[in-house]
Formats: C-alpha cells, structure tokens, sequence
C-alpha cells in the first residue's frame, strides 16, 4: 500500500455513516492529515442514492500525482474504468488508487477486475475487499497503520455496523448508542469526534450511551406498532412473498432497530423487512434486513436488476435507493398492504398548554 506523504490525497468515503468516516480519519491520520485544514486533501462523502453528484467531484478532484481513495465504498467497475484509463494527454489520471470496502456486493460488481487495455499511463491499483469483516474501518487502520493498535471505538464500529449482529450484550448496544449521537456531517466534526471517543475505554463509552438505549428501544415499540405488510418478489425465480415495511431512517432508531426488524419479517412470514425514508435530494431510499436468509444483498441486486434502483450491501442488511417518491410509489406494491398488527396505536397529537388566565389575542 502507498504511503508517500506530503502528496495529494483524495479520500472519498461512505456518506453520513460512521464506519465510513472511520475510514477517512484512518486514511487522513496515515497520511499526518488528520488534524486541521490541509489544502493537499479533498474528502468526498459517496452517498448512494446521489453517486453522480461524488462521481463529478472526484473528476474535479484529479490531480496527475494524487493518491485516490475509496473507503467503505467502492467504485462501479464503468468508473473504475474511467480512472484507470488515460487522460487526453495520454498520462495517468492519479498516481494510484485504492478500493478498500467490505461490501459484499462490491465484492460481486468487481470480482476478478482487470484494468482496461489502453494505451497511456495508468495508475497503479490496489483492491482490498473483504465481505467476512463487519466494518472497513478497522481494515483500513490495520492496513494503513500497522504498527498502531486500533482505538476502543473502532472496535465497537466492527460490532455496530451493517446489520450490527455484532452486538450482543447491554454493554455493547450502549457504546453504540453513544458513538451513534455524534456529529459525524463533516470530516472536521467527525475527525474531532473520533479524536475525542478514541481516548475513551469500551466501559467509559457503555456507561454513557446507557441512558440512550431505553430511549431508542421506546420508540421502536411505537414504530412497529404501525408496521405494514406488501407481498412482492424479491428474489430471482422465486414466488412473491410477504414482507413487513415500515416508514422510517433506520439510523435515528440505533442499532436495535435491526434485529427488531429482521422479528417483523419473520412475523410476516418471509424474514425480510424493508424501512424506507425520503432524502433531501428527493431520493427514496430503503433499507433491507433479514437475518442472512435471504441474503439481503441478493434481494438488493433483484431490486437493481428489475426496479432501476442502485444499491447493495451484506448478508444481514443492504440498502437500495429510488430516484425519485414517484419511482419508489410506482414500483412498491403499497396496493396490497395489511396492517401487520391489528392494534396500531398512534400516539395522539401534543396539545399546546392551556392557559385559563391568559388575556385574549388581539
């Protein structure tokens, strides 16, 4: 793996997702770029649902000496082409590049890659793909920064993320819920964030994410109480089956929300549950888990293949996204849903205070 500092870093990295800010910080504090501004790196958040808007930038980003990253995510094997290919000039457009993902469909999309044969300069390519690791952050650390032991807070990162079937006890859903309040919009607040929880022990971090786990489990009860069902397929040459579905962002519920999840689906009666939210570019996105059958990576590349939506993910969780509310109302199959529990209970609209003394408006 390169390690030339001093040299143009482009770090591109999974958008509004801890694990991908891991990641840069990792990339930036091997490279000495961890702490203030430095005019030499450009981090580019890769959000899924927009990567058009990331492809653009990275293309303004390229510089002939520059270093390229892409972590906990990677590039579609037609942009990996584009940047292995020459420039106008016939030289490289970046010195090197690195794909470091754990995705297991990135591990299928780019499967025995080879280069394209051009002529011109190329630059050198390293592909560091591992779908049995829960996270990328803790790869990138132990790659990049070999003779550093990787802080606490990476290690609860590897258990949360993706389907977060790495959490088992109290302790560890507490740590999580901590490391999940932070501010992680930009890579100044998410560096700062990680400088901070990287001096805490895992017991210091439990200890203060306990109080948020009561708070993220009640208003997961409220949640499912309004769960939906839809029958439709989901995978290739296999009937429809039912799935529960809900309307919400799975990441202002914590890590709970995905094992709650996965019980929805099996209550339906295929172990798949689907939450979907609206982004701010108008994008539908919707999140996938199961408890690894059916793989939820394999029903987002049926979704893909059939729907026109980009996505993919792990066994356990995955994500697709829809370009628009009307493609995402267009190709659901809301015709058919049922309440999954007969009872739903909405809680009730707040009153404003009443104030029996108070003089009329005027």
């Amino acid at each position: 793996m390169d390690s030339a500092k001093g040299k143009p870093l482009v770090i591109v990295y999974h958008d509004d997702c801890v694990d991908g800010a891991a990641c840069a910080w990792a990339v930036a504090k091997a490279h000495g770029a961890d702490k203030g501004k430095h005019d030499n790196v450009t981090y580019i958040p890769y959000a899924h649902h927009d990567k058009g808007k990331a492809e653009d930038k990275i293309r303004a980003a390229l510089q002939e000496d520059a270093t390229l990253y892409f972590v906990d995510v990677a590039p579609t094997k037609e942009f990996l082409d584009e940047m292995m290919t020459p420039g106008k000039d016939g030289k490289a457009k970046v010195r090197q590049v690195n794909v470091m993902d754990h995705h297991e469909s990135q591990t299928r999309a780019l499967e025995g890659y080879a280069p394209p044969d051009v002529e011109g300069g190329q630059p050198a390519l390293e592909l560091l793909i591992d779908p049995n690791l829960h996270s990328a952050a803790k790869m990138v650390w132990q790659e990049l920064l070999p003779d550093e032991p990787p802080p606490p807070v990476l290690d609860v990162i590897n258990l949360m993320d993706g389907d977060a079937k790495g959490l088992n006890t109290p302790q560890d859903f507490a740590a999580a819920a901590l490391i999940d309040t932070k501010d992680i919009s930009t890579p100044e607040r998410a560096f700062e964030t990680l400088r901070g929880l990287a001096k805490e022990t895992f017991n210091e971090m439990a200890m203060a994410g306990r109080p948020l786990v009561e708070d993220q489990q009640a208003k997961i009860d409220w949640l499912l109480k309004n769960a939906q069902t839809i029958e439709m397929q989901i995978l290739p040459d296999q009937p429809p089956v039912k799935v529960a579905i809900v309307n919400a962002d799975v990441k202002q519920f914590g890590r709970q929300i995905s094992a709650r999840l996965v019980e929805e689906g099996q209550k339906a009666g295929s172990g798949v549950a689907f939450a979907w939210h609206m982004q701010k570019n108008g994008a539908v996105t919707m999140s996938i888990r199961t408890d690894g059958e059916p793989d939820a990576s394999k029903i987002a590349d049926y979704l893909r293949d059939t729907m026109g939506v980009t996505g993919g993910g792990h066994d356990g969780a995955g994500a697709v996204h829809f370009a628009s509310l009307f493609h995402f109302a267009a190709e659901m199959p809301f015709r058919n849903a049922k309440p999954l529990h007969k009872h739903a209970i909405i809680p009730p609209a707040k009153q404003p205070p009443r104030h029996e003394n108070r003089p009329p408006l005027h």
